[in-house]
């Protein structure tokens, strides 16, 4: 039962990362990369911190510590990857590479950790990388760009980040351990966007259009603040494997979102690539069943 509220929680959380996606490229059209996570991630810190105090949990063990500023500086660089990604290819594509973090997570497990997968895991991330082949060589989607590259460069920062979050919230509070991670994107994001965005075209960008504030509301308080919570909460009881599976969701959500929002499409080849990667999620459970029933 526990297992299943904590899938449930980080459905919850990926549903929210996959709306994000369409929610950040408008904004990123008059602003840096730095200046977007700089709104995002110091706002979201905030918004843990007043969860903090209103839960009254004011100690910080060394243990949080340590581990927010390297989950938060791996998470730090993803985002910068995955955002310079996003402005040069589509949402779709964009998200559904940031989703090949399934494959990256059991080759380093078992190449670098020393840590043998079993088979239905090897099975699954084959369909994932198959599914995420047939969406990235889309031709609705115009073929492989250098956005597409930029953003396997940010995945592979999110599959240590995944590994290493599974380390260190075992031995932390999961809310002070995303507080102190997502502050640490925030701090990181904003010396660099005060050193290279001008705030008086920002400010006037979004007082002419209203709507995008709300958009770095959503993504602050939802996709930010709720989102890592309940995700460093889920990963304390999941294992990466599995959580890197259904971080394979994401994408789907962001191209529904991306066609809802900014009206892009996805062809033939890039539904049944998304059906693929749904086989790849739910694969576990069905053979678990399986195996339960037969015993």
């Amino acid at each position: 039962m526990k297992k299943s509220m904590a899938e449930l929680g980080l459905m919850i959380s990926v549903i929210l990362w996959g709306s994000s996606f369409a929610l950040t490229k408008p904004l990123l059209d008059f602003m840096n990369i730095f200046t977007f996570m700089a709104f995002r991630f110091v706002t979201g810190g905030i918004v843990l911190v007043i969860f903090l105090v209103f839960l009254k949990h004011f100690k910080l063990s060394k243990n949080e510590i340590k581990g927010g500023i390297i989950t938060g500086t791996l998470l730090f660089s993803a985002f910068v990857f995955h955002t310079l990604g996003l402005k040069y290819t589509s949402v779709a594509k964009n998200a559904f590479i940031v989703g090949s973090n399934v494959i990256f997570v059991p080759i380093i497990l078992t190449v670098l950790y020393r840590k043998k997968q079993p088979l239905n895991v090897w099975i699954s991330t084959f369909l994932a990388l198959l599914g995420l082949a047939l969406v990235t060589l889309d031709g609705t989607q115009g073929g492989v760009n250098q956005g597409d590259i930029i953003t396997v460069i940010g995945t592979l920062f999110v599959s240590f980040y995944i590994l290493k979050v599974e380390k260190f919230v075992k031995e932390a509070h999961s809310l002070t351990l995303a507080t102190v991670q997502v502050l640490t994107v925030g701090i990181l994001s904003l010396i660099l966007a005060l050193m290279s965005d001008d705030a008086q075209v920002i400010a006037s960008h979004l007082k002419q259009n209203p709507q995008l504030m709300i958009n770095i509301l959503i993504l602050s308080v939802g996709c930010t603040s709720i989102a890592y919570l309940i995700a460093n909460y889920s990963q304390s009881i999941l294992s990466s494997s599995r959580i890197a599976l259904l971080y394979v969701f994401e994408p789907i959500f962001a191209a529904v979102f991306g066609w809802i929002i900014l009206g892009e499409g996805i062809g033939i080849q890039g539904i049944l690539g998304a059906s693929f990667i749904t086989l790849a999620t739910i694969l576990p459970s069905f053979l678990y069943f399986i195996h339960v029933h037969n015993d």
